[in-house]
């Protein structure tokens, strides 16, 4: 979908998601469950649901607003000379992200499926977890091929379609190394490529 920033009564400031489609169909009916499996836990290194409702057939989230995400602020690292995020900064920003999936996973049995750059969001000295929208019990859980996936971080057996408890743990390893080095474990150009190596090759780490 695309998120706006938006400014609410009093002056508050707050992002607004507006998922692509129409409520009655397959994405946005999936992105609608999976808020109702996570809009009850709370971490403070969650970002805060504050309101999800249906608009004209559309489904809208409003959450808290971030200051960026470790994308951008990977960019500003690239952008001043340096290959990525500095170890000490990233070792304690993803320390959090870690805590925050961790405890979605042990408390509540949720994987969040969708750990990379533009999800997790910086706020202050900070970091909290963000956009919710492929979050899955592990218990039994199975996803439909592949979508939504975004393949250069996904854990191999969730294109399989069988994520489980440590689907995150990889995706967030992935993360770490693109973030510190500006370099993937694997190097795939498509889909396919990527599922394979995943899968199946050793990462370049």
């Amino acid at each position: 979908g695309e998120v706006w920033r938006a400014e609410g009564p009093g002056g508050l400031l707050k992002a607004v998601k507006l998922v692509y489609g129409q409520f009655n169909e397959k994405r946005a009916t999936a992105e609608f469950n999976a808020l109702e499996r996570i809009k009850s836990v709370r971490h403070p290194f969650l970002v805060s649901l504050e309101r999800i409702e249906v608009v004209d057939g559309q489904l809208i989230v409003v959450t808290e607003l971030a200051d960026a995400s470790l994308k951008q602020r990977f960019e500003q690292c690239v952008a001043a000379g340096r290959p990525g995020i500095a170890r000490d900064e990233l070792l304690q920003l993803l320390g959090e992200a870690a805590d925050a999936l961790d405890y979605m996973s042990s408390e509540h049995g949720l994987a969040h499926l969708d750990v990379k750059p533009e999800n997790i969001l910086l706020m202050g000295k900070h970091v909290k977890v963000a956009d919710f929208g492929l979050v899955k019990s592990i218990h039994g859980a199975t996803l439909s091929g592949v979508g939504g996936l975004t393949p250069m971080f996904a854990a191999p057996e969730t294109f399989d379609g069988r994520p489980g408890d440590r689907s995150d743990q990889y995706s967030l390893a992935v993360l770490y190394q693109f973030l510190l080095t500006g370099k993937m474990p694997f190097k795939g150009q498509t889909l396919a490529q990527l599922a394979s190596q995943h899968m199946n090759a050793r990462p370049d780490l």
